[in-house]
């Protein structure tokens, strides 16, 4: 079995790990602690972006000061990690078979987030994926859908020609970051926060409903 790329990188919430809405909903709790009224919508279009970003731009559409971004950031650290205690991470559709199926034909995996470190560390560890090198939004100076993350997991991983890259998500940020990044696999997923039909609207190469049929993608015999 030979591959078409020598690395993928991936998401993390809605694209390898079940996502049942607790992150918007750990925004929605946040906002509420902050007293800030918030367009479901609006939450829903920067998933994926970094955490301070989202509530930076948010206080700033309601004419608020920026200054507790920092702030609500933390708390929404706090209201996703009390989430997954109450409702253990589960891993989506095909994941632990696609990332073994690459891993198995020599592929290197890593994964990105709009979420902190800290937050990416919790992940990683509950789902048994950190023994993958990864690169959280606040390790990189520009989030989702800039290229940072993906260019800082390339270099992490010792790939330098993006045409051997694939990055798969399930929003439009990663769409756009793995776009920026001028990767060869541009995957968006249906098991996150959007449909097939609005990442559609997005640049991509590939939609696909989960990651199950990944490996038949990338991978040849």
């Amino acid at each position: 079995m030979s591959r078409l790329v020598d690395l993928f990188v991936f998401d993390l919430a809605g694209t390898v790990v079940v996502d049942d809405d607790q992150v918007f909903n750990a925004f929605v709790a946040t906002c509420r602690v902050f007293d800030l009224r918030v367009d479901p919508a609006a939450l829903r279009s920067r998933m994926g972006w970094h955490k301070e970003q989202v509530f930076r731009s948010l206080l700033g559409e309601l004419g608020r000061e920026p200054g507790a971004a920092p702030e609500m950031a933390h708390q929404f650290e706090v209201e996703y990690a009390t989430a997954i205690r109450r409702a253990p991470l589960r891993p989506t559709h095909g994941a632990p078979e696609t990332l073994l199926a690459l891993a198995s034909a020599g592929m290197k995996i890593a994964f990105n987030t709009g979420f902190s470190r800290s937050t990416a560390d919790l992940v990683l560890r509950e789902m048994g994926l950190d023994r993958w090198p990864s690169v959280a939004s606040d390790e990189v100076e520009n989030g989702r859908p800039a290229p940072d993350l993906i260019l800082r997991a390339m270099a992490l991983s010792g790939v330098d020609d993006p045409q051997r890259v694939g990055v798969a998500g399930d929003t439009p940020s990663d769409l756009g970051a793995g776009t920026a990044a001028g990767v060869r696999f541009v995957v968006g997923l249906g098991c996150g926060t959007h449909t097939l039909e609005q990442l559609a609207t997005c640049p991509h190469t590939h939609l696909l409903p989960d990651l199950s049929a990944l490996p038949e993608l990338v991978l040849v015999s």
